[in-house]
């Protein structure tokens, strides 16, 4: 018997055709953005109790952004950048 995908797989695999038409770059970019959401935030997205899972996805995708904004100001901030 095999083992059913995850609710979030189910929503990655419902995109496969976007990223298949990006530029290699913007694949690139794609492909660490739903793995960082796979990480960080896949339990959160299973457990949201949320029928369908996109806007969990795309709330996952937006918080990993702020994240990484989060950390360049922080960065930005320790060498005295003025923002």
């Amino acid at each position: 018997m095999t083992e059913r995908k995850s609710r979030l797989e189910d929503e990655i695999e419902s995109w496969k055709g976007f990223p298949s038409v990006l530029r290699k770059e913007d694949r690139e970019i794609w492909e660490s953005m739903i793995q960082k959401v796979r990480e960080n935030f896949g339990e959160a997205i299973e457990r949201s109790g949320k029928p369908l899972t996109t806007e969990p996805f795309f709330m996952a995708l937006l918080l990993e952004q702020q994240r990484v904004i989060n950390s360049l100001l922080a960065e930005l901030e320790s060498l005295g950048v003025k923002m």
